[in-house]
């Protein structure tokens, strides 16, 4: 299969449009167009059927997208491994983590690591689909559930889900001098926390029912900025992932002995990743960097 070819297929599966997808290519239309020809004939495949005045995806091209995704993706890896073995190092490498994660957790540790480990850029994925970005461009992925067999990984620790609070709210005040509150406790402030697509708010909401308690007044957010800045408003008290907000007092929530836990982590790559050794070697600092920051 022709790589080239291949992505313009996917760009005109992706932009809707043959006109729409040679702008973004830089092409023109015609020759677009072309090109889209070719790799019909190459395959032996309809990849465009018209619906009226439009062209739209056959049944055959949407079951070829993915395949074409793949193939791309090992061949961006192909160069990436070839231009690291020119270059006798690992110029960049890609990460795929929920959004929470990337801002929370990695953003930070890139920051603090600087120039000591390779450029590391993030992409957003859900939880779900974490592991499907290592046949895209992901070189490791940051998941919140245990990886197949079929990858390597490295656990990364739990991240607990702790109520923040700035100093001088009544329930940072009433709890000065303690690390912890009572969930009846906090039930009585209102509270911001995810919503129900977010791991930690499945954690939140086991707990509280556990305890025989309901969740009160609150609101929900899956960004962790908004979550801090509603805290430190002293809108509501932020149940969350954060690890060390700014201005923020953060308690664990227990009932009686029982606390609160938190958000499993683990780091996953390809096992044949041409920088396997590297990804772990990242992996393992990524996890003193967050035993560090729980301290």
């Amino acid at each position: 299969m022709d790589m080239v070819k291949a992505k313009y297929f996917l760009a005109v599966a992706e932009a809707g449009t043959v006109t729409a997808a040679a702008s973004r290519l830089g092409i023109t239309q015609p020759a677009l167009s072309r090109q889209l020809r070719r790799f019909e004939k190459e395959l032996d495949l309809e990849l465009f059927v018209r619906a009226g005045s439009a062209l739209v995806l056959s049944d055959a091209a949407h079951a070829l997208i993915p395949t074409c995704r793949r193939l791309l993706a090992a061949s961006a890896r192909a160069g990436q491994a070839v231009e690291a073995l020119r270059a006798g190092r690992i110029p960049a490498l890609c990460v795929a983590a929920t959004p929470t994660t990337m801002s929370t957790l990695l953003a930070p540790f890139i920051e603090a690591a600087g120039s000591s480990i390779p450029l590391l850029t993030t992409t957003p994925v859900s939880h779900y689909d974490v592991f499907d970005a290592l046949e895209g461009t992901a070189d490791m992925v940051i998941a919140t559930i245990p990886p197949g067999n079929d990858v390597a990984s490295l656990p990364l620790g739990t991240i607990p889900v702790r109520a923040w609070a700035p100093p001088t709210h009544p329930l940072a005040l009433e709890c000065a001098g303690s690390t912890s509150v009572e969930v009846e406790r906090l039930l009585q402030e209102n509270v911001a926390l995810p919503s129900r697509r977010s791991v930690s708010r499945g954690v939140v909401d086991s707990f509280v029912g556990t305890a025989g308690y309901a969740l009160g007044s609150h609101v929900e957010c899956d960004d962790t900025a908004t979550l801090c800045a509603l805290a430190r408003a002293g809108r509501a008290v932020a149940l969350m992932t954060e690890l060390q907000p700014a201005r923020l007092v953060g308690f664990d929530v227990v009932d009686g002995e029982r606390a609160l836990g938190g958000v499993p982590l683990v780091a996953a790559w390809s096992p044949g990743h041409f920088a396997g050794q590297e990804i772990e070697q990242i992996a393992r600092r990524f996890r003193s960097f967050i035993e560090g920051s729980l301290r």
